[in-house]
């Protein structure tokens, strides 16, 4: 892979001093001191790009409140502009690859426990608007809960033992590292990483504040107040066990022999293939939409015996895509399209398990206590 020189990143920096008036420096080694930073970014490979491209680098600023750090945005964005042209600010497969992270540090009064994060953000709506959704870098967190809670409510359909420990079980499957829009791995450091923004929303989106309005307020709300959110979470999990319990039986998968780095095969419903599955130690499950390889929805990071719940948590995201006006393209088999659909429709019945009533119980509960900025 080729990657851009610590030369090429000292270029980098002088022009950004230049254009800015800021210190922006080029380190050779990583730096726990906060400051501007141009480094190597090593995920993007400029192999495929056009021959004037010659190579990425990630820009790193230190804390900042949020008005300041969008006025630094703003230099940073005419500074581009005067560097490199438009290049950077039209969808391409180059810039495709390129995302904005944004590190909330909390200060002492934000609260970034995963349990108030899963069960008060909603991530599924922030990467459609992002166009990162399903994306191999930006993993939503109730994919890597949503196993756990529907194995658990397999066995009590009620959800009797569930529901007093659902803050446990939400902390101890929250999903960290770099494959999750919400890196919880970064706590240890202090901070939680934020990975749900595209390249396309630092130039052209709104302020910082409007693109973390569904973050900011679930990060305020008291500790001992996540239970009304928690209950919301639980109410539609009930719903989503209920439907795959109605289907579960219609599932089938099988992987063929592997093949030099993975086995591959085939997931059904009603014996009509709707999606591919991929397993190297671990599963990803893509679906189809008309042809096999146009995907419409994925998960990654599973095992074997839970294809089922793969399968009910994709068509949960796909449901409340249709019911939010994003809908995708329809899956490959009809049947398995009218049990999202029918999925959907349960959702919308209840006006509780829309994002906005979500959103509103965040904002009442958030509003309860003082807040204050967070950087």
């Amino acid at each position: 892979m080729d990657r851009a020189s610590h030369a090429y990143c000292q270029a980098v920096a002088a022009l950004l001093r230049q254009h800015t008036g800021r210190r922006w420096m080029a380190p050779r080694r990583s730096s726990s001191k906060p400051g501007y930073y141009v480094i190597s970014e090593y995920g993007l490979d400029p192999l495929y790009w056009p021959e004037d491209r010659l190579a990425g680098v990630e820009l790193l600023t230190p804390p900042l409140p949020l008005p300041e750090a969008d006025s630094v945005r703003r230099e940073i964005i005419r500074a581009i502009d005067e560097i490199d042209g438009e290049f950077n600010f039209w969808p391409s497969d180059v810039t495709a690859d390129c995302a904005w992270h944004i590190n909330i540090d909390p200060g002492e009064e934000h609260n970034l426990d995963p349990e108030a994060f899963i069960v008060g953000v909603d991530e599924l709506l922030l990467l459609s608007r992002n166009d990162r959704l399903f994306s191999k870098y930006a993993g939503l967190q109730r994919h890597s809960v949503g196993f756990s809670v529907l194995r658990h409510l397999d066995q009590d359909p009620q959800g009797k033992l569930l529901r007093p420990t659902l803050p446990i079980l939400l902390s101890a499957h929250a999903g960290r590292g770099k494959s999750f829009a919400a890196n919880f791995d970064k706590l240890l450091r202090g901070y939680l990483e934020l990975r749900h923004f595209s390249a396309a929303s630092f130039f052209d989106g709104p302020s910082l504040i409007e693109q973390l309005e569904r973050i900011l307020p679930a990060m305020e709300v008291p500790f001992n107040q996540t239970a009304l959110l928690g209950d919301l979470f639980f109410k539609k999990f009930m719903v989503l066990a209920t439907w795959l319990a109605s289907t579960r039986e219609r599932i089938s998968w099988q992987v063929g022999p592997f093949n030099l780095m993975q086995a591959e095969g085939l997931v059904s419903f009603d014996d009509a293939p709707i999606g591919t599955i991929l397993f190297d130690g671990s599963a990803e499950l893509h679906l189809h939409g008309r042809k096999r390889y146009d995907h419409i929805a994925a998960l990654r990071g599973f095992e074997l015996p839970d294809v089922a719940e793969a399968v009910a948590l994709l068509a949960l995201d796909l449901a409340e895509l249709r019911n939010f006006g994003a809908a995708r393209k329809p899956s490959s088999s009809k049947v398995f399209q009218n049990e999202i659909v029918r999925l959907a429709n349960v959702l919308k019945a209840d006006p509780e398990l829309s994002s906005d009533h979500q959103l509103a119980a965040v904002r009442a509960l958030a509003a309860s206590e003082p807040s204050s900025t967070a950087r």
